[in-house]
């Protein structure tokens, strides 16, 4: 194990000393995740998710939750009514809809049970976000209005008490507000029912969440090309043969390539991620943890591939020109370059059979919609299979000499 390690760390420094490699390591990504990002909208995060709201009750209590919602960082309120609410939900421009029906207003006025709509767009983590958002605001509206009626209602009982007695009519409204409160807030009197309607929408990622992870997968895969080579070149001078005339053993020769490959593209992640987080306004940190899990399962993806295709590869024109060719399809088919969310189910079910379009859901759902570790286990599972084949096929036709 420790003459691998020695191994991955010659393969590490002999690539970073490469000035070609400094380019495309970190360069190029930066330059291209700030062009897609200009072009597709610039701006460090998505907008809050689109919130059509139709006000069909027109009363205060209506008024107060949509004034509520309009100042939430979770949603972003789109007033709409009749045709023009059912037109924007048709066409798939809300994450989700909100039906405020009439009487609303008197219910929650009179403490009875009020009802809300939420029109959800099937399959949008955007609509369960959305339908949570109205639910929290809802339920604090119907437990500040009974509170405000028990005290009222207390005090006004105690009308007729001398004034020296205020310390204790303040006591008794408080003693009798508590058990509304609670009970406001283990049973609200607000019940929202979920309709579905349409696609998923408010999702589609922009700007540099869209570019920065995108241009990382891209360029991680083809700056393997460098790592690549110097595998070829081992080859081809024999300097693999004498390694093995060492105490190095086969699994450690293999090994230490692949522990290298991965050093260099989990120290690219750091690198990339740590400059969009500054000046890109991109958020990875919302989990640390889940960061991490889905670095490692892009390493994991990437290095294997990179062995693979070295160890398959004869020449250094044939591995520049596969890699250009891999690196290149599989970011577009993954959606690196533009959201799979605008294409077709066809187009999204081809990009989801390769690893680096699970990766790209689990990064951009962290910066996104704040994605924990139990979200990014599926891509985390799939990338741990794709690497495990890419890495027997790598030992399967590792060869050390030609």
């Amino acid at each position: 194990m420790r003459l691998a390690a020695i191994l991955a760390r010659k393969d590490l420094v002999q690539t970073v000393r490469d000035k070609l490699s400094f380019i495309f390591i970190l360069v190029m990504p930066l330059a291209f995740t700030l062009f897609f990002g200009l072009l597709f909208g610039g701006g460090g995060s998505t907008d809050k998710l689109p919130l059509a709201v139709w006000d069909a009750d027109g009363g205060a209590a209506a008024q107060q939750l949509v004034a509520a919602l309009d100042k939430s960082a979770a949603v972003r309120v789109v007033v709409k009514q009749g045709n023009a609410f059912e037109t924007w939900m048709a066409d798939e421009r809300a994450a989700a809809g909100l039906l405020i029906p009439k009487g609303y207003s008197a219910a929650v006025a009179s403490g009875k049970k009020a009802e809300l709509t939420i029109v959800s767009t099937q399959g949008s983590n955007g609509a369960a976000t959305a339908a949570s958002e109205v639910r929290s605001l809802a339920g604090e509206q119907v437990a500040v209005e009974l509170a405000s009626r028990a005290a009222a209602e207390s005090v006004w009982a105690t009308r007729s008490m001398p004034s020296g007695a205020w310390d204790g009519v303040v006591k008794q409204s408080a003693t009798q507000v508590r058990p509304v409160v609670a009970q406001a807030l283990a049973h609200p009197a607000v019940r929202t029912k979920v309709v579905e309607a349409g696609a998923a929408a408010g999702q589609t990622p922009s700007g540099f969440v869209l570019s920065s992870p995108g241009m990382m997968v891209n360029f991680i895969l083809f700056s393997l090309v460098t790592a690549g080579i110097a595998l070829i070149t081992e080859r081809q001078n024999g300097t693999l043969q004498r390694l093995m005339t060492t105490r190095l053993r086969r699994w450690e020769l293999i090994g230490g390539k692949a522990a290298g490959m991965f050093c260099l593209t989990f120290a690219q992640q750091i690198l990339l991620m740590g400059v969009a987080q500054l000046f890109f306004g991109v958020d990875y940190l919302r989990d640390p943890a889940a960061l991490l899990v889905m670095m490692v399962s892009l390493s994991l993806v990437a290095s294997t591939l990179g062995l693979l295709l070295a160890s398959v590869l004869k020449s250094e024109q044939a591995l520049i020109a596969t890699t250009v060719l891999v690196s290149m399809s599989v970011a577009a088919l993954s959606g690196a370059w533009f959201p799979l969310e605008i294409t077709g189910p066809a187009f999204q079910t081809v990009g989801h059979l390769l690893p680096t379009a699970w990766i790209l859901d689990g990064l951009r759902g962290i910066v996104v919609r704040g994605f924990d570790v139990a979200d990014v286990l599926p891509p985390f599972a799939v990338s741990l299979a794709w690497a495990a084949g890419f890495f027997a096929l790598a030992v399967w036709r590792f060869r050390l000499s030609d």
